[in-house]
């Protein structure tokens, strides 16, 4: 495909229109940024109540907002583990922490460094441990104790096999999954001297901003267990390659809007041409960092709309010059070759060549590019087929961006859950209390995101915390208290109508079957068609959003719509059993045999709560609040509600599982037949719960009572 001769500017400008086309506008650059940040300010804050020696961050394309749907980019994570301290020279000992000693010697690359395990000395000193800790550790010619790197892989693969899964190597990552990378590092106390090249070299003074580089200077800087690949095996499981990950994080925020758009471009470009010739050898982290130098030698007035070609060739030209030097240098540290151990001589010299290539005629592999149409867009071809408009584009970013702050809610409440199933009542309650005062202290942070997150949490938590406390009065016979019911309300805010429907399960449970009734029918009212709904359960999700859902997301504060257009499916622990209707209960205990014990997997946690999803569980509470009050019609439109939700879900006679938690679904409306004295159909639905999950399935008890009640 050939572009139509134009200038450079106009070029540039329907570069950036293509680009506004698949929406990586600002305003879903900053929504991508904002959704990473919530997240990682939400597993800060949890393991701070928890007591967790390590803190996680976000790092790479997703909090930077650099990427686009076609890039289909995962989540890099870092995981600093606190417990750790890592020292550059002998000083004080410090308790508390496990300290280690980073040195080079004649063998280490730059950018790499060895480290050797301290203990306290009788004055207080740090001294050289010479006993081995852990049967990875390696002892020197000197007897100290050296710290291999294989010792993350063992805690790795320890923490995998106790959740049941295999660990995926990438680089330095460990993973369990395609779409989430984690990196485990070591922090260090100081700034090593390589990284005072960022702060001490000259430099026009635009890029980056004196408080940026403020900020970057109390970034931490980090030791990552991977050694150098042309090292002999033995001394490169002894490396640790030395990581500025927060620095670089801290510089991409530093980037304009144009500067963004030039790095995704360059992504695109290497995506596309360049990957399937080098593979990861030549990274995202080399464009990264030669654009990074061309925003610091460049002007900042050319960093225009209608210089986004020129920006992207200046920076092709420095990659090119690097190639042919065969030295890429690292951007926040001296010394360092980033083509070392990537690239050969042979390989810089084809790299040269394709790069000259491409930027000879730039706009001509621009215009070719597949990814997310990219190319098309660029060339105005808007009738080709399955093209995608704007909106539509913006819309499919968005739903990501909400599908992954419901995953970031969903996460905390099974912990909170799988941790109140393990413990009693009194301790649960003591626990939750404890995190319900942690996040309302969050609420009057001077940080916008931490006050944020607590808004999240608090009224989730505000609701474990009733349902328990009512659930003992029930038990014990006794009237819910005023500073219950206070608590319930302050729960409504956690979204639309989920913990709504507990208070209204509540209400039945201690029969008050009025008030329930007249919840019910508010919360009936509030499920619009409009309203998403989220089940994040493996192996039962459900993600239903619907266009008009999302459409107002564009213009609406998150947070809110979250409170008032979207529900999670409903989760009770086994301290709030009284809270739920008795044939509900049974879900907890679904695993009863051996073979459901094998087919369990931790992402199942899930299984040993109660769980519901909002629309099934609100019919249900209809026809047993309505059977308790004799009215017929309503009882019956109950039940035809819950068989019209199924039929929802119906391909042919096929299920295809696009509700949630079908299963408990076909219980309560069997339930609700065994109760209008058809055990014909009741045994049918049954059946059918089991054809669709063997394992697992409570239907099998249900089964057996029915047999013995009807059929004996």
């Amino acid at each position: 495909m050939t572009c139509n001769k134009k200038s450079e500017d106009e070029y540039s400008r329907d570069v950036y229109n293509a680009f506004q086309a698949i929406a990586v506008t600002t305003d879903m650059i900053q929504r991508r940024r904002h959704a990473c940040l919530l997240q990682e300010t939400l597993w800060t804050a949890w393991n701070q109540v928890q007591g967790s020696p390590k803190t996680s961050f976000i790092v790479g394309s997703q909090i930077e907002g650099s990427t686009t749907i076609g890039m289909e980019s995962d989540l890099d994570t870092v995981m600093k583990d606190d417990r750790v301290q890592v020292v550059l020279k002998q000083g004080t000992w410090q308790s508390g922490k496990n300290q280690l000693l980073a040195f080079k010697d004649k063998t280490t690359p730059p950018q790499f460094y060895k480290m050797c395990r301290l203990q306290p000395t009788p004055d207080g000193r740090q001294g050289y441990k010479r006993v081995p800790a852990h049967d990875t550790d390696v002892v020197d010619e000197k007897g100290r104790v050296l710290l291999s790197n294989r010792i993350v892989d063992s805690l790795f693969e320890d923490t995998f096999k106790g959740w049941g899964l295999d660990m995926i190597k990438h680089g330095p990552a460990r993973c369990v999954s395609a779409d989430m990378d984690c990196v485990y590092e070591f922090p260090c106390n100081s700034l090593p001297e390589e990284c005072e090249f960022l702060f001490k070299r000259s430099r026009l003074g635009h890029f980056p901003k004196p408080e940026t580089l403020d900020y970057a200077r109390r970034c931490p800087v980090f030791f990552i267990p991977q050694g150098h690949p042309y090292s002999h095996q033995n001394e490169r499981e002894l490396q640790w390659r030395l990581s500025t990950t927060l620095t670089e994080r801290a510089l991409m925020f530093d980037f304009t809007e144009v500067q963004l758009l030039v790095y995704i471009l360059l992504k695109m470009l290497k995506n596309e041409y360049i990957k399937p010739e080098f593979g990861d050898n030549f990274s995202t982290f080399h464009v990264k960092t030669a654009l990074m130098f061309t925003i610091e030698q460049l002007p900042p007035e050319i960093f225009q709309i209608e210089n986004i070609i020129l920006c992207a060739t200046n920076c092709i030209k420095i990659l090119i010059q690097w190639a042919h030097n065969g030295v890429c240098p690292h951007f926040t540290m001296d010394g360092v070759n980033l083509f070392d151990g990537k690239l050969s001589k042979e390989d810089t010299k084809k790299l040269m060549a394709l790069l000259t290539n491409i930027n000879k005629d730039i706009m001509r592999y621009i215009c070719n590019m597949k990814m997310d149409m990219f190319g098309m867009q660029v060339l105005h071809k808007v009738h080709v087929p399955c093209y995608i408009t704007k909106h539509e584009h913006e819309i499919e970013v968005l739903k990501m961006i909400l599908e992954r702050t419901q995953v970031t809610k969903y996460g905390f409440v099974i912990d909170v859950n799988t941790q109140a199933t393990a413990l009693n009542v009194q301790t649960t309650l003591a626990c939750v209390t404890n995190i319900l005062g942690n996040f309302r202290a969050l609420q009057t942070h001077e940080s916008e995101l931490q006050r944020e997150v607590a808004d999240i949490i608090v009224p989730y938590v505000c609701g474990t915390l009733a349902n328990i406390m009512a659930s003992l009065c029930i038990s014990s016979r006794q009237s819910v208290s005023q500073d219950i019911l206070n608590l319930y309300q302050f729960s409504f805010e956690w979204d639309l109508v989920s913990d709504k429907l507990k208070y209204a399960s509540m209400l039945y449970c201690s029969g008050q079957y009025d008030q329930a009734a007249d919840m019910l029918n508010h919360c009936e009212s509030q499920l619009v068609p409009d309203v998403a709904h989220y089940c994040i359960c493996h192996g039962r999700m459900y993600l239903y959003q619907t266009y008009k859902f999302v459409e107002k997301c564009l213009s609406t504060n998150k947070i809110n719509l979250f409170k008032t257009s979207s529900t999670l499916c409903i989760k009770f622990c086994k301290h709030e059993r009284p809270c739920v209707p008795e044939h509900l209960q049974y879900e907890m205990y679904r695993t009863q045999t051996q073979r459901d014990k094998d087919e369990r997997i931790p992402q199942h946690a899930w299984m040993d709560l109660i769980v519901i999803d909002c629309l099934p569980f609100l019919y249900y509470l209809q026809y047993l609040v309505y059977r308790q009050k004799c009215n017929l019609s309503r009882k019956l439109l109950a039940i035809f509600n819950l068989m019209d939700y199924l039929d929802k879900s119906r391909v042919e006679v096929e299920f295809d599982y696009s509700i949630g938690h079908v299963d408990t679904v076909l219980h309560v409306l069997a339930h609700c037949w065994e109760l209008e004295n058809r055990p014909d159909v009741a045994w049918h639905l049954y059946q059918q719960s089991i054809n669709m999950f063997p394992a697992n399935n409570i239907a099998w008890v249900h089964l057996i009572q029915l047999f013995r009640q009807y059929f004996l």
